[in-house]
């Protein structure tokens, strides 16, 4: 028999099943001595399935915080969105139901729109760009957006392989071959507004809804990393992968303030270490791994299409950044453009 916490579980079913937990995580926090302290225990939640970076972020996080703390650390793995969506994350952080996870870029347009031009389709030149952009006064000044809005706070970042398009029946090689394309999208304005300049007719819907969608018929494709693609087995439901590596992003590793707080110095060192050092350990690990998931996914089936990636970073552009001019804070865009990297 199957655990609650396997395959696609429910939010409803899987916080049922983790009430008796209750506190647990922030009333043994409090011990002021770490040396007789109680067990910790973590929740750590993403939408990542099993076989995603996510998860393997995760799990190193377990294993990590497991050994540093002689076993009175336990973090445990909630992958598939099975605590909740992002946007659900972020509400049961700010009242410390959830006291670590992963999230997506949704989090700018949820705490920090002002900043959403960072979520621009083609706006980074490179992964070394992005990371430049987040490392300086660009990205600290957005963090705080998170911490001061949310109650979120970020304790690191890893990187993500680009976003790319999967479709069931679109040969898409051109612009002209994602007219009208039914494709879900993140709940990100930028995002909608891109796609929708490319001719597709962009359907905002939470991850975790998107498998059963896709092998429904009610989308035509999604859009996402590779490690995304694999680990929730989209290949099953979808016939091409599109290379258009739109979107370069990253996974921030954040944690409730909350709970943040509640923790003793020594906890919050060992936490923060271990998580620099799994930040480290997975972005190690997504790098070898692009090369051998885009095998991956093709030796499943998928047909791989290099199209035409210049003429549609040309349109989004163009055509995007006028109509989020009075909700980006001011100069943004130079700027991010001007960083080197």
């Amino acid at each position: 028999m199957k655990s609650v916490f396997e395959g696609r579980a429910t939010r409803r079913g899987v916080l049922a099943a983790i009430g008796s937990i209750g506190a647990v995580g922030i009333g043994g926090a409090m011990i002021s001595s770490p040396a007789h302290a109680k067990e910790l225990t973590i929740r750590f939640n993403h939408t990542d399935g099993r076989g995603g970076d996510g998860f393997h972020f995760a799990e190193k996080l377990k294993a990590l915080a497991a050994e540093r703390s002689g076993g009175r650390i336990n973090v445990q793995n909630f992958h598939s969105g099975q605590l909740g969506a992002e946007k659900d994350m972020y509400d049961s952080m700010q009242i410390g139901s959830i006291e670590m996870g992963r999230s997506g870029s949704l989090i700018i347009s949820v705490a920090a729109p002002q900043y959403g031009a960072l979520e621009l389709p083609y706006v980074f030149r490179s992964q070394q760009h992005l990371r430049n952009v987040l490392a300086g006064p660009i990205g600290q000044a957005m963090h705080q957006e998170f911490l001061t809005k949310k109650g979120v706070r970020v304790l690191g970042i890893v990187n993500r392989g680009a976003r790319h398009l999967t479709t069931k029946t679109r040969h898409v090689k051109t612009l002209a071959d994602l007219g009208g394309l039914k494709l879900r999208v993140p709940e990100i304005p930028v995002y909608i507004a891109a796609w929708r300049a490319l001719g597709a007719s962009p359907t905002p819907m939470a991850f975790p809804e998107v498998f059963t969608a896709l092998q429904q018929g009610t989308i035509d494709g999604q859009e996402n990393p590779l490690a995304t693609i694999h680990g929730n087995s989209f290949h099953d439901v979808q016939k091409y992968l599109v290379l258009t590596a739109h979107v370069r992003g990253n996974g921030w590793m954040v944690a409730s303030e909350r709970f943040w707080q509640s923790l003793p110095d020594a906890d919050r060192k060992l936490l923060q270490q271990t998580v620099d050092d799994s930040a480290a350990f997975a972005d190690e690990q997504i790098a070898k791994q692009e090369t051998d998931l885009r095998k991956a996914l093709q030796d499943k089936g998928m047909q791989v299409i290099e199209p035409d990636t210049k003429a549609f970073a040309d349109v989004v552009l163009k055509e995007v950044p006028p109509k989020f001019a009075d909700k980006w804070k001011p100069g943004l865009l130079d700027q991010i453009l001007r960083t080197a990297g």
